[in-house]
């Protein structure tokens, strides 16, 4: 009989940890049938979600409450699918608020396979007790931070270190010719990166300080080149915006998979953070991150968060590495200001970037990478 691997993924940052997975799983298996919901990079191994994933990538506590009735038909869906096709094990990647109740709901639906959560939630950075909850309706945890476990393990879940699969693209940005070639630039050219996120909720909250502050460094760099890579899951968000607002003329958006290309020959970075802030330091490329939410969500995360920073790499380093401005220091006068010193001075510049590269080279785990590892702990799963 058939062995099959059921991969949920609802997020543009987890549909590239799927996609790692599902090709690190063909190589080591090809009679494993993949199964899942996913996104464009998941499909581009192969796999065509099985449930519609567009829309559910939210975060905070008061932002959901407006998709609700969708998030919990998606959930419904996916169990219902899971259920049909019987897997022998069920990949659930990051997403703590749609992965828990897809979850619960197998468990108390009687599904018999091994539950594996890839990516655990930041109980140490805030609520704890998500420790407990996971630990009673999955089976196993996949961490990508070596220190996690603890927080686990005391509860009865057993855990694999697997390292954060981020660090599988190990020497993706040394071709710079070819990233020249691919965005049409010359190594000349000054180059600013945008990210303005991967959920509608930080689309809507960046792109008027971003844009504004895009304007005041062009107003100061002519010749500025401005590129925004975009995920598939708010190309519908930025193309409105586009139409409403033609200062967004002056930035070119290109498609996610030249990611990589832009961070590449980026002079600079102004970033929504996330996942992306670490995929810059991998490139060593010196970031301004900024982040947004809803007041509301604002004022509970700042009771509950207990980092210092909020990108993983300050939060690795111990210091600032990458400025972070928060709600109110989102403008484009604080962006701008800090941009530009990036910008404008090839000397501190230089000396960030090796900072940065110094940083990653601590945070990288040692021999196999991420999703490699990710691969062989769900085969055991099937196997044993």
């Amino acid at each position: 009989m058939t062995k099959s691997v059921y991969i949920v993924a609802v997020e543009s940052s987890a549909d590239h940890v799927g996609a790692g997975l599902i090709k690190n799983i063909k190589k080591k298996s090809s009679a494993i049938k993949l199964l899942g919901v996913g996104g464009p990079f998941m499909e581009t191994e192969g796999l065509i979600s099985r449930v519609d994933i567009t829309g559910l990538a939210i975060v905070g506590f008061v932002e959901p409450l407006k998709s609700y009735p969708k998030i919990m038909l998606s959930i419904k869906n996916t169990v219902n699918d899971i259920l049909l096709t019987s897997p022998d094990v069920v990949v659930l990647i990051d997403s703590w608020g749609f992965m828990i109740r897809v979850a619960k709901k197998l468990k108390k639906s009687g599904y018999k396979g091994k539950i594996v959560k890839y990516i655990a939630p930041q109980v140490w950075a805030m609520r704890k007790k998500r420790s407990k909850v996971l630990s009673r309706y999955t089976d196993h945890l996949l961490s990508i931070h070596d220190f996690e476990s603890q927080y686990f393990e005391t509860n009865g879940l057993s855990v694999t270190y697997v390292g954060n699969p981020v660090f599988d693209t190990k020497n993706i940005f040394q071709k710079k010719d070819i990233a020249y070639k691919n965005l049409d630039i010359s190594p000349s050219d000054k180059v600013l990166a945008i990210c303005f996120g991967s959920r509608s909720s930080e689309i809507n909250n960046l792109i008027e300080p971003f844009i504004e502050t895009v304007l005041k460094l062009i107003a100061i760099w002519p010749n500025l080149r401005v590129i925004s890579p975009v995920s598939g899951a708010v190309i519908k968000d930025i193309e409105l915006a586009k139409l409403n607002d033609k200062r967004l003329d002056s930035v070119t958006f290109v498609d996610e998979k030249f990611k990589e290309s832009v961070f590449n020959i980026s002079t600079a970075a102004l970033a929504c953070s996330g996942t992306v802030t670490t995929q810059l330091a991998l490139a060593g490329v010196p970031t301004v991150v900024a982040y947004k939410l809803n007041p509301i969500t604002f004022i509970i995360a700042k009771i509950l968060y207990k980092p210092k920073y909020i990108s993983l790499v300050n939060i690795s380093a111990g210091e600032e590495l990458m400025p972070e401005f928060l709600q109110k220091d989102v403008n484009s006068n604080t962006l701008s200001k800090a941009l530009n010193l990036y910008i404008q001075n090839d000397g501190l510049r230089e000396k960030l970037s090796k900072k940065i590269y110094h940083q990653i080279a601590k945070m990288r785990p040692k021999g196999k990478l991420g999703n490699n590892l990710a691969a062989e702990k769900i085969l055991d799963f099937i196997d044993n």
